[in-house]
């Protein structure tokens, strides 16, 4: 990715346990506060975005994962006004482990489920998640 880019990524993974999928609630006074999203975060220099969504996982829960398949990718307008495209992508992210064992990054995360998709869209998601859901249920 080029750091002059109007361009932003930010990479997601849902992590599937048998039929649940990986929950985490952000922590209050963050971003997005007190919504359930899934594990993710900004792409960095030199990384793809689904190096991104397995990095993300590992430093947000403490789960080893493969990625597998784009499951959607959202644009949007920066909602502060600068003249920059968001890129919102989430995989299909593979556990490493027969036995996860979650370990949240405590500073951004209070809480972890795991649901089926029909249990999380009952949780105040955040948008994207409440989105990549919808087309997952079909």
């Amino acid at each position: 990715m080029n750091e002059f880019s109007r361009d932003r990524y930010v990479a997601h993974g849902l992590v599937r346990q048998g039929e649940s999928y990986l929950f985490l609630r952000r922590r209050d006074g963050r971003y997005l506060g007190g919504l359930w999203d899934v594990p993710g975060g900004t792409v960095e220099p030199g990384e793809t975005p689904a190096e991104a969504a397995v990095r993300e996982c590992w430093e947000e829960a403490g789960l080893r994962t493969t990625v597998g398949d784009e499951v959607t990718h959202f644009e949007n307008a920066d909602t502060n006004g600068r003249d920059l495209t968001f890129h919102t992508i989430t995989y299909r992210l593979h556990l490493a482990d027969r036995s996860p064992e979650v370990r949240l990054s405590a500073e951004e995360h209070d809480d972890f489920r795991w649901l089926t998709l029909t249990e999380a869209l009952d949780l105040p998601l955040v948008w994207h998640v409440a989105r990549t859901l919808g087309g997952e249920q079909r």
